[in-house]
């Protein structure tokens, strides 16, 4: 009934958030490559073809996805990807999944009905979203458009002022509980991890490269004899270290 637990054969499930311009495509196509053993990459673009800027680049295959964002345009490519034997799947952005949900929720509220209701039945629609991710037997990279979140904090006049608290991605409160690790880009494209189960990344602030998908390959397949895996003090090369 039981068996003793290993990461190995089990898949990423990764998210990038970061806002317009931050590199998220870009990042999430270098990781891809790193993670990739094939080179087999798919990519789900919703933002309007604009991860094919980067085909010079990088090998990899594209389905674009235009409005309405409904769940089965995301399912459907999912279950062709997993037909077909690709490594990764890069989803750019689930963002605008997320608004598909919001939108399916919506009009069922203009058409009547009890509005708890009404959730419930947009959330099946999200239940879905979430299971191509999680459930599926591949390495998965979600892109998430983000915005900056605000507190209101008083001065030293007294006054009630707006405060810059970090970056939150447009998407459901507490998606990043679905991911082994959640990268936060800024402008700067340089990330740091706000969800870590991998414990490889800690505060390092950093550029994702293809040594980043190597990285989590390699704590994937981890055994007795590897140790721990820190960032490289000269070039900030993410590399594993040996016992």
């Amino acid at each position: 009934m039981f068996k003793q637990a290993k990461r190995k054969g089990s898949y990423l499930k990764l998210a990038i958030a970061g806002p317009s311009g931050a590199g998220k495509t870009y990042s999430a196509l270098r990781l891809a490559r790193g993670i990739s053993k094939s080179g087999r990459i798919a990519l789900i673009d919703t933002e309007n073809e604009s991860a094919s800027l980067y085909a010079n680049d990088f090998q990899f295959d594209v389905s674009s996805v235009e409005p309405p964002y409904t769940i089965d345009k995301l399912t459907n490519p999912v279950k062709f990807v997993l037909e077909n034997n690709y490594d990764v799947l890069v989803i750019d952005s689930c963002s605008h999944f997320w608004n598909g949900v919001l939108e399916y929720k919506s009009q069922l509220d203009k058409r009547g009905g009890n509005s708890y209701t009404n959730w419930n039945e947009a959330n099946k629609k999200y239940d879905l979203l979430i299971r191509a991710i999680l459930f599926s037997k591949i390495h998965v990279i979600a892109c998430m458009r983000s915005k900056m979140e605000y507190i209101l904090e008083e001065n030293e006049r007294g006054k009630q002022v707006p405060k810059k608290v970090g970056m939150a991605p447009i998407m459901r409160d507490g998606i990043e509980y679905e991911f082994t690790t959640v990268f936060d880009i800024d402008i700067a494209h340089q990330a740091q991890a706000s969800k870590d189960r991998t414990k490889l990344f800690g505060d390092k602030i950093f550029q994702i490269t293809e040594e980043t998908g190597e990285l989590l390959v390699s704590w994937l397949n981890v055994n007795e004899s590897q140790s721990e895996v820190q960032l490289h003090p000269h070039n900030e090369e993410l590399i594993l270290n040996h016992k």
